[in-house]
């Protein structure tokens, strides 16, 4: 029962927060900053744009901790808060003018051409990872890159079980079309 005894943790420091003891809160980050700076990192592709919605997320829990109803564990709680508040920088950039690929100079050389290579792999996943609807691109973030269960993934998401599974069964499998496409090797013309 590990979940079990993490969640009584989690639940034995918001009652010493509660009561005035900001140690335990410090402990709660410490506990959870790394993991959900690597979800919203992954989200949102930009370090310090991931640092500022931790900041952000770490706020709302300080402040909100005492209205936390306790009807998930408090990681769940927290994961809701980072993806909302990265969803609404999604919103923000997305009114934002987009740069057409095509006029964006590489300022560095890659090296090698194996490292050009990895670099366009990592964009192509990257792009293909964007280009999902966001409930798919969501769990599928949560269950490959945080290791989350479907029943976590269904908890930090608001959603049913079979919701989720669905999610991720349909994220990756419009995933590997979109990397298929875009590595299937044009035939030449002769």
């Amino acid at each position: 029962m590990k979940n079990g005894t993490l969640m009584e943790e989690d639940i034995n420091l918001l009652d010493r927060f509660a009561a005035g003891d900001r140690e335990a809160f410090n402990d709660l980050v410490r506990k959870y900053q790394k993991p959900l700076y690597s979800l919203l990192f992954r989200m949102v592709s930009d370090h310090d744009d991931a640092a500022d919605l931790l900041q952000k997320t770490l706020v709302k829990a300080f402040t909100g901790a005492g209205g936390f109803e306790r009807r998930s564990s408090f990681k769940t709680w927290l994961y809701q808060i980072a993806i909302n508040l990265a969803k609404n920088l999604y919103r923000d950039r997305a009114r934002l003018a987009q740069v057409p690929i095509d006029d964006v100079v590489i300022s560095r050389d890659p090296g090698t051409v194996d490292a050009l290579i990895r670099k366009q792999a990592r964009q192509r996943l990257h792009q293909a990872m964007v280009d999902l609807p966001e409930k798919q691109r969501l769990t599928v973030m949560l269950r490959v890159q945080q290791q989350k269960s479907f029943a976590e993934i269904s908890a930090i998401l608001g959603c049913s079980l079979g919701t989720a599974k669905a999610n991720y069964h349909h994220g990756v499998r419009k995933l590997k079309v979109s990397l298929a496409d875009a590595v299937a090797v044009p035939e030449k013309e002769e």
